[in-house]
């Protein structure tokens, strides 16, 4: 007997090509936006300091003296609230960034629903659910992060515990495995129910849970093939951002790097011409990775929205898509 976890592949790939077929060009827009944001990626400052900052001269003269606000080697000294206020800080960002991601979760699910690429009004709907995903999503990692310091924690004091170390260690591992696939079923499946049901996180869960039991060989097979896509999509879209850093990076080098260097790389004007050029890179080739991702992410979540539909009719998402794809 087929699995539906087998066959929904090629149906997958059907509806996520009718999908991209529909868009117009402003929505793909949109939908590039929605899958670079629903992938959660953030990116990080790096600060460098110069050593220029009171550090000793070149002579090897002595360096600043007791009260100047210097630590040694020339880097300024910090104290305890600043350095809680910057990592206070640096945690918020992080959640502020999270509960974004995890909100676009709800809006990529409309837009694949809906056949419609929209962004304020299923992120006005949905923002408190993707609050709640992230809250669920850190108290995983919490728990896991709390078993990591319970076996490594002793260890590292200096406690004889190397035989109860190499015991729990394969537990931890298999422990952040299970919280792995966890999170990959809370955003596979229970944000879908959570967006069709209007209902909290563990009521989702409760859910899922009860089609699971009831299809355990359809959700096995789907977390192996799943990972095996996974792996392929993600061959795929390394070899679209390779394209894309090219394509982009020839006409930036030639428009704005090239006059620089003849311009000697000095000057006010030269340096905001550089700048003005690394700026529009960087903003195309973020477009372009979007643009690159967006059609692997549609596929993949089609995927899960079809088994889901398969495994659980009252949960048929896309049904629609599905038989307008097999039609066409």
């Amino acid at each position: 007997m087929s699995l539906h976890a087998v066959d929904d592949i090629d149906d997958a790939v059907s509806v996520t090509v009718a999908f991209c077929r529909g868009l117009a060009p402003r929505e793909w827009l949109k939908l590039a936006l929605i899958a670079l944001l629903s992938g959660g990626t953030a990116g990080a400052s790096s600060f460098t300091w110069s050593s220029d900052f009171g550090g000793p001269g070149p002579t090897g003269g002595p360096g600043p003296g007791p009260g100047s606000g210097m630590a040694p080697g020339g880097l300024p000294a910090l104290d305890a609230a600043t350095v809680v206020a910057v990592v206070a800080a640096l945690v918020a960002l992080a959640l502020v960034l999270g509960a974004v991601s995890a909100t676009f979760q709800f809006v990529f699910v409309d837009a694949l629903v809906e056949r419609a690429v929209t962004v304020r009004r299923p992120f006005a709907a949905h923002w408190r659910d993707g609050v709640r995903v992230l809250a669920f999503e850190v108290a995983l990692g919490l728990v896991v992060l709390l078993a990591l310091v319970l076996t490594v924690g002793p260890l590292l004091a200096g406690l004889p515990v190397g035989v109860l170390f190499l015991l729990l260690l394969p537990v931890v591992g298999l422990l952040a495995l299970l919280a792995s696939v966890v999170s990959g079923f809370t955003r596979a499946f229970v944000v879908p129910i959570m967006y069709h049901e209007d209902v909290g996180v563990l009521t989702a869960w409760r859910r899922l849970l009860g089609v699971v039991r009831a299809n355990p060989s359809e959700y096995g097979v789907f977390v192996v093939l799943n990972f095996a896509l996974s792996l392929a999509g993600g061959v795929l879209v390394t070899i679209g951002v390779a394209i894309v850093a090219f394509a982009v990076a020839l006409p930036v080098g030639l428009v704005f790097g090239l006059p620089f260097v003849l311009a000697g790389a000095s000057g006010v004007l030269a340096w905001a011409w550089l700048g003005v050029g690394l700026l529009l890179g960087a903003l195309a080739f973020l477009l372009g990775v979007g643009l690159v991702t967006a059609p692997v992410q549609a596929a993949l979540r089609y995927y899960a929205l079809l088994l889901l539909g398969d495994t659980a009719p009252a949960l048929a998402l896309v049904a629609d898509q599905r038989l307008a794809a097999r039609e066409a």
